[in-house]
């Protein structure tokens, strides 16, 4: 197939990734052009994939990641919404153009001119796979009228939780796991006693930071904390003074590329995933458990579909800092070859793959034969 991948543009599509949505389009991306498609990323400026091809927009430094960690509210129209907007219009317009050039658009920005202005193309089936739950009203109102309206949008999102969210707005067509190349990842069978723990995620206030270090204080184990800072305020004002008055029991090491990040996860005793929103998916519990180390989740989102529950980590209350302390002392039970058995059985790339494949077959016909 000639599949067209149109990427988030807030951020470049390069390691170290923001966030799962571009390590996912990266790795899918690769999957597929190794599987023979002929693929093409439509990406902002200073986007790297090895051997895919990546035709670059210049997206103005106005445009930034949005922000979930406040009630939910509609993004306000600023100098950075209209100019993300024309970038979205122009890539629309010049694909538009070139419809003949592809079997299918992929589209995985989370933005509302990416959904209403896919609507220009109508020669070629548009999927969007939506990596985040419905926190967007503006979004959630766009998904409901093209749904309302019939337009054949196809929509995919990565687990069940978070197909739930968008229940009262749209239907989803396909539920995809996110998957890894676990023959990529290294495997450690056993840690060293004085191991420390480990979360990993950007570093803002929806992914549960400040949980993390309170956890680690209780436990008096030292937390090692991986991720690009998402929130300098945030950062500045709530974590960096932690991090000072916390000292050697709480180091931040910055954003780190897939390699050394999944061998920083192979050398410690635990994940700490203490987000406080639905997180979607959690690419992060997948590939820590892939390297063998157990997850210790706040039970939201989907972490009750990704964590095997006493098998391959524990599942705790939200906010509840004394049963997730108890659970850290439990985390050596955990038999670290199950954590990778279960990836391997749940989360395999070529099973992620298999199922992009024949939701690909499946628009296609439906485009061609709509009836």
């Amino acid at each position: 197939m000639r599949i067209a991948l149109l990427a988030p543009l807030v951020t470049p599509i390069a390691e170290p990734f923001l966030g799962g949505a571009q390590a996912l389009v990266a790795n899918l991306a690769r999957g597929l052009n190794q599987r023979g498609h002929k693929v093409t990323l439509f990406a902002r400026q200073g986007s790297s994939v090895p051997g895919v091809e990546i035709e670059t927009f210049e997206v103005p430094e106005s445009v930034i990641p949005a922000t979930f960690a406040g009630p939910m509210r509609e993004r306000p129209a600023d100098d950075g919404f209209f100019s993300q907007a024309n970038v979205f219009l122009e890539i629309f317009l010049r694909l538009r153009q070139r419809q003949e050039e592809f079997d299918l658009l992929h589209a995985h920005a989370f933005d509302w001119p990416a959904f209403t202005l896919s609507t220009i193309l109508t020669r070629i089936p548009i999927l969007h796979t939506i990596h985040l739950p419905a926190v967007s009203p503006e979004i959630n109102e766009s998904l409901r009228l093209l749904h309302q309206q019939g337009h054949p949008l196809r929509l995919i999102t990565v687990s069940q939780a978070c197909a739930r969210t968008y229940e009262t707005h749209t239907p989803f067509d396909h539920i995809i796991y996110n998957g890894l190349d676990i023959a990529s990842i290294p495997f450690a069978p056993e840690v060293d006693s004085d191991a420390p723990l480990l979360f990993a995620g950007r570093i803002t206030p929806e992914k549960g930071v400040e949980a993390a270090l309170d956890i680690a204080e209780r436990t008096g184990i030292p937390l090692l904390l991986a991720g690009g800072i998402y929130d300098n305020a945030y950062y500045e004002q709530r974590i960096a003074p932690r991090l000072q008055e916390m000292g050697e029991r709480a180091r931040y090491l910055g954003a780190l590329a897939q390699d050394k990040l999944w061998q920083l996860m192979g050398q410690t005793r635990g994940l700490l995933f203490t987000s406080t929103w639905d997180e979607p998916f959690g690419l992060t519990m997948v590939e820590a458990m892939a390297t063998g180390t157990p997850v210790l989740a706040f039970e939201r989102g989907a972490a009750a579909e990704v964590i095997r529950h006493g098998e391959t980590g524990y599942l705790i209350s939200p906010n509840a800092l004394e049963q997730a302390v108890q659970r850290v002392r439990d985390l050596p039970t955990i038999q670290r070859t199950r954590c990778r058995q279960h990836v391997e059985q749940s989360f395999s790339f070529d099973a992620m793959l298999d199922r992009h494949e024949q939701a690909y077959s499946s628009a296609i016909m439906k485009h061609i034969s709509p009836n």
